[in-house]
């Protein structure tokens, strides 16, 4: 089940998805997403103008991918409480993982995400419409001149903590509406914070010792034996006895890529070796690799190669 959006401003998020709105009151509204075979639904709250927060639930009984192409400055949080899959945008993929928190800004750039089916999806959206904060942009300027960045945090126990205050809010009205609003610009505080922090940490660079490389190429070999369903960060961290920060930027200094990026290339490779062996077409091709969407698989192959992986199928066909 594809969704794809084509957006200029948040208000038209939810129309080009067509869905069907269940309730307005006059800063809230509830849509029923159009998922065949399953069920989903997004509740809209403004908490002012270019800032809203959401809260986003689904389940399907097949793989749900939402492509949108996001053209305005656009600052977004996201927080799965329950469900997984992945994310990806400008060539890099990111694991979609419970009680992992995004923080991202984009512009100008596609978005791609797919979630798994039959684990039930809820998540918590925070977004916001830079072209109404220009003052933020003014004083993190090192951060907004790029058309992307992402920060993960796993298991945060006090962004958690913040996430369980907003669903769980007290109040109701207006008190409810500032309240909302207080615990996300606490959020928002939290994570521009929290990459200044993580700036600092990677100049300090990460010194690894033998234990810590014998763990990395734990981790590889890992990668190497369940590159079709790999474990996330965290679950991967755990298996080899590193914390996640070590993990990420460990195996990156040690091995030129990221974990993510090592697992792209690993199904990328048994995707040619596939298509040159004429063993199945690009659809099914990309499906034995572990990518339901044929588009997005098509753009990671020729970012990979520099072609088409349809070109393989075509020259084999010129050359029997």
């Amino acid at each position: 089940m594809n969704l794809n959006i084509d957006t200029n401003d948040l208000d038209s998020l939810y129309s080009e998805i067509e869905c069907r709105q269940l309730i307005m009151p006059s800063n809230q509204k509830t849509y029923s997403l159009p998922i065949h075979n399953g069920s989903g639904n997004i509740e809209r709250q403004l908490l002012r103008v270019g800032m809203e927060m959401n809260w986003f639930q689904a389940q399907t009984n097949e793989p749900l991918s939402l492509s949108c192409n996001v053209r305005y400055p656009h600052l977004e949080l996201f927080y799965p409480l329950s469900g997984d899959g992945f994310w990806a945008t400008n060539g890099k993929e990111f694991s979609l993982a419970a009680n992992t928190s995004n923080f991202l800004f984009a512009q100008n750039t596609k978005i791609y995400s797919e979630l798994t089916p039959k684990e039930k999806v809820v998540m918590m959206e925070l977004r916001l419409d830079l072209r109404y904060f220009k003052q933020l942009i003014a004083e993190n300027k090192h951060l907004f001149e790029q058309s992307f960045f992402c920060q993960q945090i796993s298991n945060p126990s006090y962004i958690h903590r913040l996430i369980e205050q907003i669903k769980n809010c007290p109040y109701t009205g207006m008190l409810k509406q500032l309240y909302i609003e207080g615990k996300a610009l606490e959020l928002l505080t939290l994570h521009l914070n929290g990459i200044e922090l993580e700036e600092s940490k990677k100049k300090a660079a990460t010194k690894l010792n033998e234990i810590d490389i014998h763990a990395l190429y734990h981790a590889k070999e890992i990668l190497n034996n369940c590159w079709r369903n790999p474990p996330s960060i965290l679950a991967l961290s755990k298996k080899i006895g590193l914390n996640d920060y070590k993990l990420k930027y460990g195996f990156k200094e040690l091995f030129g890529t990221t974990v993510f990026g090592y697992v792209r290339s690993l199904r990328m490779l048994e995707a040619r070796n596939i298509l040159e062996q004429g063993k199945a077409n690009v659809s099914e091709t990309a499906l034995m690799v572990g990518y339901q969407n044929l588009s997005h698989f098509a753009t990671l192959f020729r970012k990979t190669f520099g072609y088409n992986p349809s070109e393989i199928l075509k020259m084999k066909n010129s050359h029997p």
